[in-house]
């Protein structure tokens, strides 16, 4: 019987390409791919490189920013994080310098004649405590202010006053008793309290005072029923003229003419029913950091009923020969970076009230929620209110101390 040649399996391998051949051939095909990746890699970084240069053909500007020194170190910190996107502006690369500063020694700077040898180069931006002092500068001069602010964070103006005063007044003060609770001798024993004296609230005018500015604008808010906004006509009224000088008048001082100062004596008095001082408006954010690391509540607070009064840090972007466009563009770019969540965390942390998380709260200030925040009243109305209660020390000697400036 005949047999016939396999055609398959061993014959077929006998025939093939050598396994060694074909390792040879795709060692070189890797090779060739990995020298061609390379090459086309060092070509990118060249011309990223040659488009960065070309970017920056106008060198490097540094954007100063002057900040409330509550927020400046929270600001400084997305100045740093913007910094190392490595932005880019009209062809400059660009720095960002936020830098503390004192309200008032910058409002009189940008509404007179700015020496930048005393104050440091003219700012592209300003964030004040509040819209105290951008009524105040856009009544002063408006032309130095470009476009319109905002806001990126905020704090409300509460009281700080002893434990046991919150107790005995929590829920049942209004912003509109305020004066004549401080006028009034023995007015305390309204709430029970018996050997208390009257109201005792501090109205620093110190550095870093604006709550005391926008705790007389709740006064009057609420003193002359307004239910929007505070209009000029309302604030310029015999009827806010003279509850905001009750505030004033017979006021306890300020060891230092600051919120901090008032509420550090009412922290610190053996006896709370005889301390100097039983009560000062001051930041929520300001009372936080002063508390953050208390053991125990030395101090409460309180916030009155009615419409409660905001600092709101606005952004104020400026104008004028020493703020160039780039400037411009670069602040507007950076208020847009600082919006972003990650870097609001930067300024919550610090106890500043935004849309991203807050700290845990303390003993003393637990974050709780404002439901009916007051309106910002007309700027007409803030200058107005500004005027009675940053009044020159030798004309209400017993509510400012000598030699402390306004702001």
């Amino acid at each position: 019987m005949a047999h016939h040649r396999s055609s398959g399996g061993e014959s077929i391998r006998s025939r093939g390409v050598s396994r060694g051949v074909v390792a040879a051939l795709l060692s070189i095909l890797l090779i060739a791919a990995v020298v061609v990746t390379w090459q086309d890699l060092g070509d990118q970084i060249d011309r990223q490189a040659e488009e960065a240069a070309a970017q920056c053909v106008e060198g490097r500007e540094s954007v100063p920013i002057i900040a409330d020194p509550d927020i400046a170190p929270g600001l400084a910190a997305v100045a740093r994080n913007f910094g190392a996107t490595n932005p880019v502006v009209r062809d400059k690369c660009i720095t960002v310098d936020v830098r503390p500063g004192d309200a008032k020694i910058t409002l009189d700077g940008l509404s007179g004649s700015w020496d930048a040898e005393s104050m440091g180069a003219f700012p592209a931006a300003w964030v004040p405590q509040s819209s105290v002092w951008s009524a105040d500068l856009a009544a002063a001069k408006p032309d130095v202010i470009e476009g319109n602010t905002r806001s990126l964070v905020s704090t409300p103006v509460v009281l700080a006053v002893s434990p046991e005063l919150d107790t005995a007044l929590g829920g049942r003060l209004d912003w509109s008793q305020i004066p004549t609770l401080q006028r009034r001798d023995n007015s305390l024993t309204d709430f029970g309290l018996q050997g208390w004296g009257s109201l005792r609230m501090a109205m620093p005018i110190g550095a870093q005072s604006d709550a005391s500015a926008l705790a007389a604008q709740a006064v009057a808010t609420r003193v002359t029923r307004t239910a929007g906004p505070l209009t000029t006509a309302d604030a310029e009224s015999p009827r806010v003229s003279s509850s905001v000088r009750a505030m004033l008048e017979g006021a306890p001082l300020s060891p230092d003419g600051t919120p901090q100062g008032a509420a550090a004596t009412i922290a610190d008095a053996p006896d709370a029913a005889r301390a100097p001082i039983h009560v000062v408006p001051i930041t929520e954010q300001r009372l936080f950091q002063m508390t953050r690391d208390d053991d125990r509540a030395r101090l409460a607070e309180l916030i009155p009923t009615g419409p409660t009064p905001i600092a709101d840090y606005p952004v104020i972007r400026l104008s004028g020969p020493a703020v160039t466009e780039s400037a411009t563009d670069a602040v507007a770019e950076f208020i847009q970076f600082a919006s972003e969540p990650e870097q609001l965390q930067l300024l919550t942390e610090l106890g500043f009230r935004g849309d991203a998380p807050m700290p845990a709260a303390t003993s003393t200030v637990t974050f709780p929620r404002t439901p009916n925040p007051m309106p910002t009243p007309e700027n007409g109305a803030i200058v107005a209110v500004n005027r009675l209660v940053y009044v020159p020390a030798s004309s209400t000697a017993s509510a400012v101390p000598s030699g402390t400036a306004g702001g």
